[in-house]
């Protein structure tokens, strides 16, 4: 549909948007050049009560390039990122840029295997790590991992003496210096004032590898390359109009797309300071956002649930934060009226994914986005610039209508060429620049788009398809509900039925059966669930996204 000559969606852009964009800059690299020019003496991030000028973040950064170059690494060599929301994420990110090699952004949340997967499979010549993580993991693991220099830091090495409050002073333990790695500190001291010779960067580069959150098989590195996220960071500072005088939280894990564009990218791009906070924690959030006065930020529907259930959440100024939106998966209208109560954010879905450097689709700011009446799904907005659109049949192929459901395909500047060392895996997702996403969607004639699904999520009840974010969607409707996720699960009469796995509100107590009852009042028969299971917490990715594959497997266990 976004193919032909009329784009209806282009109407309900905000002010000022165009239907295409038009680069500011080439690369992230002169974006980075440029607002360090224009704004080298004022703060580019803050970090617990400490401010970081751009100037400061730069001179740094060209100390790491050096100190890299010196450890071997050329253009083209990757540079391994294995750290928490700090500074040293964004410096260790330029550094990589200044010498034109790649960063790899690695989950701090990865054990053992699954690090030695990432690791092995970009096969970095330097791992930037925390010195806790190394401690922990890294050092079991250092022989057989594809590295040959590790450098180590600890969340305060940039901000010494810096105050922090709250449940984060104890998830940040003493700083240690392993003795078989190179120190951040004295390394960036022994290199203090060099500067790296200028390279050129181009649109095709690889900006950084990002690697999948791995619920579908292994995690794949996606190459996120420097047009795409220039696009992306561009596409979010116009559309919710982000200048230097904002202030952008970010809330998002920086490892991960969203975090890494919405976050750092915005940052770079308009020159707007970054509020960053070491790892999510609901109740220093809110004490950052009044403190520093933050306006935007893009976060997980979990992270807003979280807020909106803080006990303090009622004693913070929040009236600065006014560009909020919501990605990694799709949001319910319950959801975005329950954040609304507590905290008085409009909450606006984005939907995106690795493999298309974060957006693709943004609602409106001042258009209520309409919910399909076939699936219940809230839209999570129209293309943003630059971005084509189509909805195919699942299984032949072919271009489906308006109103019609099937895999959402998408193309435009911010789609990775494929994936890392994986060409046919690559050839498969993305088909002439067209990237095959997996997700189940409708579209309807005026352009929004209503994410159904992931395809290998749909339940096949007696020959009724019913989609999980469906059943979801009512039970958020719930009071006592705080998250829920639905799967499939064996039944000897119609094949498969319908099982909710919820964690409760602190304080609010229901039944399964009470919770069956307020489905079955809302929603067809053989939709609602036919089994509830309460767990303390449902199990995530460190994005925030809600894992049906491990719930799965817990039903198969029998737990």
């Amino acid at each position: 549909m976004s193919t032909e000559a009329d784009l209806p969606w282009v109407r309900l852009y905000p002010p000022g948007v165009a239907r295409d964009i038009t680069p500011r800059v080439s690369t992230m690299l002169e974006a980075w050049d440029t607002t360090v020019e224009r704004r080298g003496d004022v703060a580019g991030i803050h970090y617990f009560d400490k401010s970081l000028s751009f100037g400061f973040l730069d001179r740094t950064a060209d100390a790491l390039a050096v100190a890299l170059q010196a450890r071997g690494v050329a253009r083209g060599d990757r540079v391994a990122i294995y750290l928490q929301n700090d500074p040293q994420w964004l410096v260790s990110m330029v550094a990589a840029w200044k010498i034109g090699a790649i960063p790899v952004a690695v989950n701090p949340m990865l054990r053992d295997r699954e690090l030695k997967h990432h690791l092995n499979d970009a096969s970095p010549r330097v791992l930037i790590c925390l010195d806790s993580l190394y401690s922990t993991i890294v050092r079991d693991i250092r022989h057989d991992i594809l590295v040959e220099s590790i450098i180590t830091t600890h969340p305060l090495d940039l901000v010494p003496g810096a105050q922090i409050s709250g449940a984060l002073s104890e998830k940040i333990e003493p700083k240690t210096k392993p003795d078989d790695t190179d120190d951040w500190v004295e390394l960036l001291l022994e290199y203090d004032g060099r500067r790296p010779a200028k390279i050129q960067l181009t649109p095709d580069d690889i900006a950084v590898l990002t690697y999948t959150s791995g619920t579908t098989g292994p995690s794949k590195g996606a190459m996120n390359l420097q047009r795409g996220m220039v696009h992306s960071s561009q596409v979010f500072a116009e559309w919710f109009s982000i200048n230097e005088a904002d202030t952008v939280l970010g809330m998002a894990p920086v490892f991960h797309i969203t975090g890494m564009v919405a976050g750092m990218g915005v940052s770079i791009l308009t020159g707007a300071p970054l509020v960053l906070l070491h790892r999510f924690d609901a109740a220093e959030t809110l004490r950052a956002i009044e403190r520093w006065g933050a306006t935007f930020t893009v976060g997980a529907s979990t992270a807003y649930i979280a807020l909106s259930n803080e006990s303090t959440v009622g004693e913070r100024d929040l009236s600065t934060m006014t560009k909020v939106g919501s990605g990694g998966a799709a949001v319910g209208e319950a959801m975005i009226e329950r954040v609304r109560e507590a905290t008085g954010w409009h909450v606006r879905g984005v939907y995106g994914l690795t493999e298309t450097t974060s957006p693709t689709h943004i609602t409106p700011l001042d258009v209520t986005p309409p919910i399909d009446a076939e699936s219940g799904a809230l839209s999570v907005g129209v293309p943003v610039p630059g971005v084509r659109v189509r909805i195919v049949d699942i299984e032949e192929g072919q271009d489906l209508g308006s109103g019609e459901v099937g895999e959402i395909v998408v193309s435009g500047p911010m789609v990775v060429p494929g994936y890392w060392q994986l060409p046919e895996e690559s050839a498969n997702a993305v088909r002439d620049g067209w990237l095959f996403t997996g997700d189940i969607g409708v579209m309807n004639d005026d352009g929004w788009l209503f994410v159904v699904d992931r395809k290998k999520d749909l339940i096949n009840a007696g020959g009724y398809k019913i989609w999980p974010r469906d059943v979801e969607d009512v039970l958020y409707q719930h009071p006592a509900v705080k998250e829920a996720s639905v799967v499939g699960i064996p039944d000897e009469y119609r094949g498969e039925t319908v099982k909710a796995y919820v964690s409760l509100v602190p304080g609010k107590q229901v039944t399964s059966e009470d919770l069956i009852l307020f489905c079955r009042d809302r929603m067809a028969a053989y939709k609602y669930p036919r089994a509830v299971e309460f767990l303390d917490e449902l199990p995530k990715t460190a994005s925030g996204k809600l894992l049906r594959r491990e719930l799965r497997d817990i039903t198969a266990r029998g737990k």
